[in-house]
């Protein structure tokens, strides 16, 4: 199986869930991240699509406290992603942050493997994105349901392995592994 049929199979996987699962474990996935809501953090935030992980309770229990809540802003010249406050209306011309401002980013997925190396949607703007970090980066934390976690993820040498990946069933944390021609 190649990277592309790991895609697939996975994201497949995912839209197959039944509507009544998905916002279920979307909410507990949210109550999970909760963990995350502490003063004076920005924190790096995604809007689903599709069939990703719906993240509007963790959004609004977060807004609540008071804590920052940035959403990407692609940069397809650059495949770099610059982040913005949220809000509710179109704010393209609002100061841009880097990644590396974040203290978490939440990030999106295809899946993830028992290392902690992420399956995306193919555009490596979250990989590039962290590439270029100079001050530290982001605690960065997988967002998905368990059903993507996967034994090994095909994966190449720009790949980056996540800190954490959180589903409905728990938060798993990973000890970074240094990566391995494969």
């Amino acid at each position: 199986m190649n990277k592309h049929q790991q895609r697939q199979q996975l994201r497949n996987q995912r839209k197959n869930l039944p509507v009544s699962f998905h916002q279920a474990a979307s909410e507990k996935i949210c109550r999970q991240l909760n963990a995350y809501l502490h003063r004076n953090r920005k924190i790096a935030v995604y809007r689903a699509v599709g069939s990703e992980v719906d993240l509007s309770v963790f959004i609004q229990a977060a807004l609540k406290k008071k804590i920052q809540i940035f959403e990407p802003l692609i940069d397809k010249n650059s495949r770099r992603l610059w982040f913005i406050k949220w809000s509710r209306k179109n704010q393209r011309h609002a100061k841009k942050y880097r990644i590396e401002d974040m203290a978490v980013a939440l990030i999106p997925l295809i899946g993830i493997d028992k290392n902690g190396f992420r399956l995306g949607q193919g555009g490596g703007f979250y990989d590039t994105s962290l590439s270029f970090t100079k001050h530290g980066k982001p605690h960065t934390v997988g967002i998905g349901f368990a059903c993507q976690m996967v034994d090994k993820i095909i994966i190449e040498q720009h790949d980056r392995a996540l800190d954490a990946f959180v589903c409905e069933e728990k938060i798993y944390s990973f000890r970074q592994p240094e990566y391995s021609e494969q």
